[in-house]
């Protein structure tokens, strides 16, 4: 699946010299969103202009899923190898998931081709250990960095609101993925913190596990439960078959749960289920963020993904990062030399006003943006408690 958008600016009587593109590789199948995500980076180039000088910017969508929106590691390959092998490409925007950005990290680390996502948020991808960050970066060069706040911001936020819901003691499962295992990772030694008891924690990969792991949650004696994963089927036939067997447990989760097509899927366990993600609804964002929802809005005549609008800010910030790195004529300058002017303008970003509010990257490729939304559910929708803007002492450090 692919999809091109040409830009189309307000200075279309600009002769067009050359052609650059932005690849964003999302779950385009699948209801995770990921074509609500690839339509607000087209906005968003849309909404900069669409062009820069002589050269006009392009949006190539590509599938990274399967039919029911699982990243594969095939397609996730394929796409950061098409985009590295294309002389036109300036910027990638992918993956929405950890454990797909981390496939495609060394394939346009080598290409230097700046990659941003917009939901991966595994704290490795920007802070490896050392042997990992030689896998990772293998030419030693920063190329990727993120505008959605990393798992040390949400492991905190879910401890924060464990304890606002009186929350003593967990039971912690993840789903084996890259996402999974690092926020299960990150919240343990978040919860020691706090004072929230781990009682437990099983890794769930398969669907045959279910039963085991449910009987051993309800033997724990945990007042609730984490599910720290993005496999929605999964998840889904666990919080399932968690309340089903005792609905007094507590169900949390991340925002690799927070689709509005999942919500809507576990019906009566939803009045159980909590929430963190670092997406606001509409109504909370900044002027340009509001525009957007409304864009998207009257033009698909339904909501966007809530997740979208850090989308939008990815193709914002990337666009005017291309834009910032041009050091002489973008029409004739060697691709090489817009690719790394491209990647020093992104991490070059300071307090940089967005949709998402005011904002830098750091030395690291994250956004300083520490704030998660705490959510609970009703009628499949997300309803916001209160936002939780994580105090520095909670911040870990270390992977």
């Amino acid at each position: 699946m692919a999809s091109v958008l040409a830009g189309c600016g307000n200075d279309n009587d600009n002769e067009t010299t050359r052609e650059l593109r932005i690849y964003v590789s999302q779950p385009l199948k699948g209801e995770r969103g990921g074509q609500d995500f690839l339509r607000a980076v087209e906005i968003a180039v849309e909404d900069m202009g669409g062009r820069i000088g002589p050269a006009r910017i392009e949006v190539v969508g590509l599938n990274d899923a399967d039919d029911d929106g699982n990243w594969l590691e095939g397609l996730v390959r394929r796409n950061a190898r098409k985009a590295a092998g294309d002389d036109s490409a300036v910027a990638y925007i992918g993956e929405f998931d950890s454990g797909g950005t981390e496939v495609a990290m060394p394939i346009l680390n080598r290409a230097g081709i700046l990659q941003v996502s917009s939901g991966s948020t595994a704290v490795k991808l920007t802070i490896p250990p050392p042997e990992v960050g030689e896998r990772l970066r293998p030419t030693g060069i920063r190329t990727f960095g993120r505008v959605v706040p990393n798992d040390n911001v949400q492991a905190a936020a879910l401890a924060l609101f464990m304890e606002e819901e009186d929350v003593d003691e967990i039971f912690v499962v993840d789903d084996g993925s890259t996402y999974g295992r690092g926020l299960r990772y990150r919240f343990e030694k978040i919860a020691k913190i706090t004072g929230i008891r781990i009682e437990g924690g099983a890794s769930l990969t398969r669907t045959g596990q279910i039963g085991d792991i449910t009987e051993r949650v309800l033997d724990s004696g945990a007042d609730a439960m984490l599910y720290a994963g993005s496999n929605l089927e999964l998840g889904r036939d666990l919080l399932e078959s968690v309340h089903r067997s005792n609905g007094l447990i507590k169900l949390f989760g991340g925002d690799g749960i927070s689709f509005a097509s999942f919500l809507e899927s576990i019906g009566d366990t939803a009045l159980d289920t909590y929430v963190t993600a670092p997406m606001l609804p509409a109504g909370n964002y900044a002027r340009s963020g509001e525009s957007f929802l409304s864009k998207f809005q009257d033009r698909f005549g339904r909501p966007a993904e809530p997740m979208s609008v850090f989308a939008y800010e990815a193709g914002r910030v990337v666009f005017d990062s291309i834009r910032r790195g041009v050091r002489g004529d973008i029409a004739t300058e060697p691709i090489t030399s817009i690719r790394s002017g491209t990647r020093e303008a992104f991490f070059d970003t300071s307090e940089r006003a967005s949709p998402l509010g005011s904002y830098s990257i750091d030395a690291n490729g994250d956004t300083t943006l520490s704030f998660y939304g705490a959510y609970r559910v009703e009628d499949g929708q997300l309803v916001l408690g209160r936002t939780i803007d994580i105090p520095p002492s909670l911040l870990l450090e270390d992977e």
